[in-house]
């Protein structure tokens, strides 16, 4: 890793999403991608301002060496009410964390935060050689899927376990959650690694700059209480999605999940 810090604002997408970055705390504590582990996120909008507007938290439990269970909850601010969604997952503990088997549930929420049962979906779903086998309700789907393939929620602890720049890109499929739509072409590479002062406060101060007589000070950026941070960045692009950004710090936990307007920040405080 690069031993010379830098700041966010030197880092796309870092820089955009710098203001809801005030005041994080890195974790410092021992972290095992291939064990057991809790993560929790903030899911961050960043537009006109900066709005906390949902919350995802992704437990996972190692069954052998070469599978695990991950248990995700997940809510969102929708339009007039909240999305939530719950989901376990059966999957390889392979690069992309390749579904094998699962179960979700998802309903919409009024303002009260009351589901509106005419919202609520059901789905189970079972990974074949060439499609998906899924049930919705009474319903079953089949999805046409070539190997490889992965859900998006499975990216937040496939990335955790790759090998930083001796990654080769990952060529794969995503297939959308409870959309239940394949989105090919999806490449997963390995993009920058940095060390990069994370969380404090953003403040000025002046940088003083010789001239052949005297010297001019100028405003440059700089953050108080921050706190310097090894980190190795994935980036995610492909048909029918917004370029994604996956942050990673040294002890392999997923701090960042960044894409346009969204960021999934982890909140250390929330991970019981």
């Amino acid at each position: 890793m690069p031993a010379t810090a830098t700041q966010m604002i030197d880092h796309f997408p870092l820089a955009h999403f710098e203001r809801a970055l005030d005041g994080f705390q890195p974790p410092a504590e021992a972290f095992d991608p291939q064990g057991a582990w809790v993560n929790a996120y903030d899911i961050w909008e960043c537009s006109q301002g900066n709005r906390k507007i949902g919350a995802l938290r992704i437990e996972r439990t190692p069954l052998d060496a070469r599978w695990a269970r991950l248990a995700v909850r997940y809510r969102k601010l929708a339009a007039g009410g909240i999305l939530r969604a719950e989901a376990s997952i059966e999957c390889k503990a392979d690069d992309l964390a390749t579904p094998i088997r699962w179960q979700a549930q998802s309903c919409v929420h009024d303002a009260e935060d009351k589901p509106i049962e005419d919202t609520r979906l059901e789905e189970t779903g079972e990974a074949g050689e060439r499609a998906l086998r899924v049930k919705v309700g009474e319903k079953a789907i089949r999805i046409p899927a070539e190997r490889p393939f992965t859900f998006d929620w499975c990216l937040f602890e496939a990335v955790q376990r790759l090998p930083g720049e001796a990654l080769e890109p990952l060529e794969f499929t995503l297939i959308d959650r409870l959309g239940r739509e394949a989105k090919p072409e999806q490449r997963l590479a390995f993009r920058t690694a940095a060390t990069v002062e994370l969380g404090g406060k953003r403040v000025w101060r002046e940088e003083k700059h010789p001239l052949e007589a005297g010297a001019v000070y100028r405003p440059v950026p700089a953050r108080e209480g921050a706190t310097a941070t090894a980190l190795r960045a994935y980036n995610q692009t492909g048909r029918g999605i917004v370029p994604i950004v996956y942050w990673v710090n040294e002890q392999g936990r997923l701090l960042f999940a960044l894409s346009g307007l969204i960021g999934y920040v982890l909140n250390a405080e929330a991970q019981a």
